[in-house]
């Protein structure tokens, strides 16, 4: 009896380990097919993610950085043993996804300069000063002046930094508004894309079929059919790079106003006591008289050359006039005097 219960004890031993086995084995394999999956841009569906972009064997390997990020969701999978593929198809294909990203945010600094050169610091070796208007204005503080800067300033940053520089760019000072948002360009990417590949595919083909021809008419209009296709191609080629470079470095425009210096705090107004008052009347007015003689005494000096001028004008106009009346009494009494003794005579 007792070697039938050992037996069976072995027996469901046995079964669970082996059970144990397999379970482990079929996670494993999971993982490792998940894994495949993910660097190969396939999802869980057994189709190719990206359908613009053609064929698996024409189409572009994905980033370092894209494939580390799906690599460790593959290892997420298989350490926990869920199995679900879709989740590791999923981020590579939102690691794909064409982002543009910017912000705006306006601070105020205590000094402008430092808080440049802090910018400056921020941005060193993850990305530029793309623009910058810098103003000096002239203010005013308790009738002195002072110069204060403000201006506009657009970096440019590595999109893997744009978190960190950000939070960095709002910590040089007061944040008086801030805005941030982003924009999906993907489709149109993959559509400029997907265009540029037919036009190389039909310059191809044009090429081709122009080595074969002899008529110089059709020459010449495959000639100009392929550089018509060509200046698409550049055109084309051109707007890529611009979405490239605005997903890769991502766009911050920084409002810095610097901060208006303090006044000096005004002292309140103390009442007056009466009698200061009444003395302080007294001595202004005191001061008024002892003012206005002071004025006047200028004013006789400044004209006292012309009234000793106009006072020597007078003295000689009277001693003129009483000589003249004097000859004219002389005269008159001699005339009275000659009568008289005309008279006498008769």
């Amino acid at each position: 009896m007792k070697k039938r219960i050992l037996c069976l004890l072995l027996a469901v031993l046995f079964a669970a380990a082996l059970f144990a086995g397999c379970a482990s084995s079929k996670r494993t394999e999971q993982a490792a097919e998940t894994r495949t999956m993910a660097e190969s841009g396939w999802n869980s569906g057994g189709e190719a993610y990206d359908r613009l972009e053609g064929p698996k064997s024409e189409k572009k390997s994905i980033s370092g950085e894209q494939k580390v990020e799906a690599d460790k969701a593959a290892n997420a999978t298989a350490v926990t043993g869920s199995g679900y593929k879709g989740q590791t198809a999923y981020n590579a294909v939102l690691a794909e996804r064409k982002i543009i990203r910017k912000a705006n945010v306006t601070i105020e600094v205590d000094n402008f300069d430092e808080a440049y050169s802090r910018l400056n610091t921020i941005i060193l070796g993850i990305g530029f000063v793309a623009e910058s208007n810098i103003n000096t204005d002239r203010v005013y503080v308790n009738k002195e002046q002072k110069l204060i800067k403000r201006g506009t300033i657009v970096i440019r940053v590595d999109r893997a930094k744009f978190d960190k520089v950000f939070a960095d760019v709002k910590g040089l000072g007061l944040v008086l508004y801030e805005n941030c948002g982003t924009e999906d360009v993907t489709e149109k990417y993959f559509d400029v894309e997907s265009r540029l590949n037919l036009l190389r595919l039909e310059e191809e083909r044009v090429m081709q079929y122009l080595r074969k021809l002899e008529d110089p008419d059709a020459i010449f209009k495959a000639e100009s059919r392929l550089t018509n296709i060509r200046h698409e191609i550049e055109s084309l080629t051109v707007t890529l790079r611009k979405l490239d470079d605005l997903v890769d470095l991502s766009t911050i425009t920084i409002n810095m106003n610097e901060k208006l210096p303090d006044s000096e705090p005004v002292e309140p107004i103390k009442p007056v006591p009466y009698g200061e008052r009444l003395l302080k009347n007294f001595i202004d007015s005191m001061k008024g008289a002892v003012n206005f003689c002071g004025e006047f005494i200028i004013i006789i000096v400044q004209v006292l050359p012309s009234l000793i001028l106009i006072g020597l004008f007078i003295m000689l106009a009277l001693f003129i006039y009483r000589k003249i009346a004097k000859i004219k009494s002389v005269i008159k009494s001699s005339s009275s005097k000659n009568n008289d003794s005309d008279g006498i005579k008769m």
